[in-house]
């Protein structure tokens, strides 16, 4: 009996503790925040759009003195409402109010989903249902701009690397991006597209891309363009057209033809002849054409001047090498032509032999040496028997 009273005096102690705090949290939960309509449902940055809510009393008890704030952040800025929530109301049980709000979406608005808060005031209580808040999908314009890095002077025939920079400065997110130059005279290496997959906004995205110059191109100054297509979000589809300029010259290309050196076997006895050819190969004038040779101990130079696209002219240089041995000469070439200031440089290797000694020589001139003492004493023995007498 002892232990029936104890079961039942327990489980009133139960019973008390958990229909005290059900009803308290019944009468706060009661509040059910539910949205009726979005229109649109998807908002572009600068529109209106308008949100419209339900507030019901799902609770047990009437709700007095409440109130309905909504929590506006970026991007959105509350035109009005169609009740004034902000003053207080009451709510029976089973009973609800609509109320619609007419929001703006601030113009620099990115693409996202964004959050509208709504804070319930009770008595001193603020409760923030996060299962009722409401959603917004903002979707902006995607607005590509295209930059590029290029050495602006160029040759006919000349091929270039071109660093493509492609930015994002809207609101939306720019898709399936294809760069594709228009141009029959400056042509991409390759395939004649680049495609990046997407950019965001405030963000870039770069590529490489090698052109070459049409090898026909008369000089002057050209602008080229270049097509950016893309789609936004929704599918919508963009094109823009951009033009790169260049400046064509004509360039001349200097080098050395051939070298001619006398004698084939050099020694320190013989003085060297060096000789060449220096031909422009190039489509430009190349002016001002100096050749110089530089050596261990001195320093020529042939003063060529001007030379014409596919024109050539001589050189010849005279030097002694002093000495046997392994010798290298530097020949250097300066010229300007419409791109400045250009020097090449070459190296020869000459070898000096030492002279080879000539055994008949020296045996001759031992010979001859020979029969002048030969014919000295013989003259000598006749001298004397004169002398006598």
């Amino acid at each position: 009996m002892k232990i029936v009273l104890k079961a039942i005096i327990l489980l009133s102690v139960i019973l008390v503790l958990t229909t005290i705090p059900l009803a308290s949290s019944s009468s706060v939960n009661g509040i059910v925040v539910t949205t009726l309509e979005t229109t649109p449902q998807l908002v572009e940055p600068g529109n209106d759009v308008t949100v419209k809510i339900r507030i019901s009393n799902e609770g047990v008890q009437t709700i007095d003195d409440f109130v309905v704030k909504l929590d506006a952040n970026y991007p959105f800025y509350l035109k009005s409402e169609s009740n004034n929530f902000n003053q207080k109301r009451t709510l029976s049980v089973g009973s609800s109010i609509d109320n619609t709000y007419y929001l703006i979406v601030d113009t620099d608005a990115k693409s996202g989903i964004y959050q509208l808060e709504f804070e319930i005031h009770v008595d001193d209580v603020i409760l923030k249902p996060s299962d009722n808040n409401v959603y917004i999908k903002v979707v902006g314009k995607p607005d590509l701009t295209l930059k590029t890095n290029i050495n602006s002077t160029l040759s006919p025939g000349e091929t270039f690397p071109l660093q493509i920079e492609v930015q994002n400065v809207g609101t939306g997110i720019a898709k399936n991006i294809k760069i594709i130059p228009r141009s029959d005279d400056i042509l991409m290496l390759g395939s004649n597209l680049k495609v990046i997959k997407n950019v965001e906004p405030n963000d870039n995205s770069s590529i490489e891309c090698n052109f070459i110059v049409k090898d026909s191109l008369d000089p002057d100054s050209y602008k080229f363009p270049i097509d950016l297509e893309y789609l936004d979000e929704q599918g919508n589809y963009y094109s823009d057209s951009y033009y790169v300029g260049i400046n064509v010259l004509n360039k001349a290309d200097i080098g050395i033809q051939n070298i001619k050196i006398e004698p084939s076997q050099i020694t320190p006895l013989d003085e060297i002849h060096i000789q060449g050819m220096v031909e422009n190969t190039g489509k430009g004038d190349a002016k001002n054409v100096i050749v110089e040779l530089i050596s261990e101990d001195e320093n020529h130079k042939s003063f060529i001047g001007q030379l014409k696209s596919d024109d050539d002219a001589p050189f010849y240089f005279d030097l002694s090498p002093e000495s046997a041995g392994s010798k290298e000469f530097n020949i250097n070439i300066t010229y300007n032509d419409d791109f400045g200031p250009h020097r090449i440089d070459n190296t020869i290797e000459i070898e000096v032999n030492r002279p080879k000694t000539n055994i008949a020589l020296i045996l001759g001139f031992l010979a001859l040496i020979a029969v002048s003492i030969v014919y000295y004493f013989g003259y000598m023995k006749k001298k004397e028997p004169e002398n006598e007498q």
